[in-house]
């Protein structure tokens, strides 16, 4: 049995930023409920300020792509052994993951095979509709509870035996409200431009892979369309500060550098929905931009590139048709996207000139975006997750790792 007096802790697991800020939000509310459980394991700095005990920190995880992976191996073994060891030493009520499937699933496969009586609870699934659906048999086998952030997420799991629920998607309650934005007048203002031309807003990624992968086709895309349109205003979502030095490489190497500060320029970090809410379009990378994007209404061209191995990977498991969010959310093609070798800058610059020239079409675009805000709203994710969390804790208030070790 575990010990009487041993203090009450909840284990967590995330492997990126954006995982460990909504996961904070849940971690905030448990504590309100229970202020005596003591938080600890994997997360960032939204985690930390929460009080939690961090042993690692998720953003050394800031990786994509095969090889990008393949370096941080033996790093990612350490921590798993780390975690495995501090959770037999220290006995956790319950574990908490969130997202980071390539590395918590194995971590669900193992505590499950130590622990059958361990509550494991799964915050933010693994893409198993996107590939590799095998998953969905690990996830039965080994999750106690499956918290998912997408309504389609949850009948999928529960028709393959999974309890699930759809606890609502953050974005729904993060998302500034549109007047708390700047306006268009003085965001212009600000980065000196002109509110009577078109702005398109770039959004090429938040890391060093991202940025070299999608920089060339974007630089060459702007020059592009530029020689077409030269009234036309670039607007660079910079992440970091290390990452804005990435991109004026790229700048300056495909002699873009005499158009800086007059049709081209920089939105600072925290400036994104600001950047978002003005622009007349944009291009965005795959991921949570899209959906952010999508949420505020605005016409947007998805584009991605990887890896190769990567991406023949994702071609031999994928299960659906479309990547983008906005797309999966409406069930068909609502923006365009462009992949891998559909990622050029031709069909970057006759998208943008196609919308830019029909200003009532993407009006029309506009308004049908803002009706998948409706698809993820189920009251408040973070006191949906919570509730259920505090549920499986008094459910297991004899202590989780007891019945595995008597």
């Amino acid at each position: 049995m575990a010990e009487p007096n041993k203090q009450k802790s909840l284990f967590v697991m995330v492997g990126d930023l954006s995982a460990d800020k909504h996961t904070a939000h849940v971690i905030a509310n448990v504590k309100k409920a229970l202020p005596d459980l003591k938080i600890w394991g994997v997360g960032g700095p939204s985690l930390a300020a929460q009080g939690m005990e961090t042993l690692y920190d998720c953003q050394t995880f800031s990786v994509i792509g095969i090889f990008g992976t393949i370096k941080y191996l033996p790093y990612i073994a350490k921590v798993r052994q780390t975690v495995l060891d501090e959770i037999e030493k220290r006995k956790p009520e319950a574990i908490f993951f969130a997202d980071f499937g390539a590395v918590n699933l194995r971590l669900c496969k193992e505590l499950r095979k130590r622990y059958p009586d361990l509550p494991i609870i799964y915050f933010i699934s693994p893409q198993v509709w996107g590939s590799r659906p095998w998953r969905i048999k690990t996830v039965d086998k080994t999750v106690t509870k499956m918290l998912v952030i997408y309504p389609f997420e949850e009948a999928l799991y529960q028709s393959r035996g999974v309890d699930a629920m759809f606890v609502g998607n953050p974005l729904t309650t993060d998302l500034p409200k549109p007047e708390s934005l700047a306006n268009r007048k003085e965001f212009c203002q600000k980065h000196g431009l002109n509110e009577d031309e078109p702005i398109i807003g770039i959004f090429p990624g938040s890391r060093k892979q991202e940025i070299a992968a999608h920089m060339p086709v974007l630089a060459d895309a702007m020059k592009w369309l530029l020689a077409e349109r030269p009234k036309s205003q670039f607007v660079i979502a910079a992440a970091k500060p290390m990452i804005k030095d990435r991109i004026n490489q790229y700048i300056d190497k495909y002699k873009l550098n005499d158009v800086i500060g007059n049709r081209l320029t920089f939105a600072e970090p925290g400036e994104n929905y600001d950047l978002m809410a003005n622009a007349d379009l944009l291009w965005a990378k795959s991921g949570t931009t899209t959906l952010e994007a999508a949420l505020l209404g605005k016409p947007m061209i998805i584009y991605y590139r990887g890896d190769w191995p990567s991406y023949l990977i994702l071609l031999a498991f994928k299960t659906i048709k479309r990547i983008g969010w906005p797309n999966m959310l409406a069930g068909y093609g609502l923006v365009p996207e462009l992949i891998n070798l559909d990622c050029r800058p031709e069909k970057l610059v006759k998208y943008t000139l196609d919308w830019l020239d029909v200003p009532a079409y993407r009006e029309k675009l506009s308004k049908e975006l803002l009706t998948l805000r409706s698809e993820l709203g189920r009251g408040n994710f973070a006191e949906n997750a919570t509730n259920q969390i505090l549920s499986i804790l008094k459910l297991s208030s004899n202590a989780a790792l007891g019945g595995a070790r008597q």
